[in-house]
């Protein structure tokens, strides 16, 4: 009985790390950079290859975002010139499109 619970919480295991691999498409996790999605990790509409926390307009119609290689953090803004209250994005997050205005990505 025991060995059949461990089995089957497994295999369960296995089928949900499966449906999570499939959940992004494999542009979603660039080599390096920050890259903005539209449709929820489906279209890339900006790639940044080097960030460097200069203030930057934010894609219109973006609604996700992926970074790698180096970018720990993006801070977005309501504003159009970084000004206000940052909020912090991290390196894989969706969001409503059209909610942000800039950003910076360290």
């Amino acid at each position: 009985m025991r060995k059949r619970i461990i089995r089957t919480v497994m295999g369960l295991a296995l089928a949900a790390g499966a449906t999570a691999a499939m959940a992004l498409p494999a542009h979603a996790a660039p080599a390096a950079g920050l890259t903005f999605y539209q449709g929820t990790f489906a279209t890339p509409v900006l790639h940044v290859a080097e960030p460097d926390g200069a203030c930057t307009a934010f894609p219109a119609g973006a609604d996700s975002l992926a970074a790698a290689g180096g970018v720990e953090q993006v801070l977005a803004f309501r504003s159009a010139d970084c000004a206000g209250a940052a909020v912090g994005l991290g390196t894989l997050r969706t969001f409503p499109a059209g909610e942000y205005h800039s950003f910076r990505a360290f």
